[in-house]
């Protein structure tokens, strides 16, 4: 037994490592990177290349979003998000996911436009900026799939200069998921650093004015 697991050993030692996924990484506005670099993915846990986009309007992010990276394969399952932050400020965001080296460095497909219909659901909302957190004084109605309420704190580059903001509002389960997996990616050479994120579900039309968040688990 010990001699077949000494073979096993010095077999498996012969092997040539199994190369990391290279995807490339960016974050940025239009409708594809100007800033792109290139990065190794996590070579202990099964990853994908990531390429996301998105259309709406978002305070300073202007009408066009584009982030690319690598990801947890898991979190591939999704391939759309929304969020909305107010009945004039939100986003689609059209996901996919590929699997060979710098298969995300085409330019990202764009979300189909959709009608937006309240689900009956709602989140406080806010806008901060010089700050990663932000006190919400009124709530928003959630659209469609959105069914959580997030807390988003980042810290960006904007014209040269870097400052904290945040958001608050309602998004979907995949807009959590997808945020929860990129905070273990280093934008910040890149100009984005996504410092906290917090997701509850999302409220009843007759819920409190009680803005407290916790933890999605």
């Amino acid at each position: 037994m010990m001699k077949t697991l000494l073979i096993s050993c010095l077999l498996l030692a012969l092997l040539p490592p199994v190369a990391s996924l290279i995807c490339e990484s960016c974050f940025g506005q239009g409708k594809d990177c100007r800033n792109a670099t290139t990065v190794e993915c996590d070579g202990s846990s099964d990853q994908s290349c990531l390429s996301a986009s998105g259309k709406g309007k978002l305070s300073l992010l202007g009408t066009r979003v584009v982030v690319k990276s690598c990801i947890d394969t898991e979190l591939c399952d999704a391939d759309y998000a929304s969020v909305s932050i107010s009945s004039s400020l939100g986003t689609l965001i059209k996901v996919s996911c590929c699997k060979t080296d710098m298969c995300n460095s085409g330019p990202p497909e764009m979300p189909e436009t959709e009608t937006r219909e309240p689900n009956g659901l709602q989140c406080p909302s806010c806008i901060a900026i010089f700050s990663d957190k932000c006190q919400a004084k009124k709530n928003v109605s959630c659209i469609n799939e959105e069914d959580q309420c997030f807390h988003i704190g980042a810290r960006v580059n904007f014209g040269g200069s870097t400052f904290p903001g945040a958001l608050r509002g309602c998004g979907t389960a995949s807009l959590c998921d997808y945020t929860q997996g990129l905070m273990e990616t280093d934008f910040e050479s890149l100009g984005l650093e996504i410092t906290q994120l917090e997701c509850t579900d999302a409220m009843g039309d007759d819920a409190t004015e009680d803005t407290t968040v916790s933890p999605r688990g």
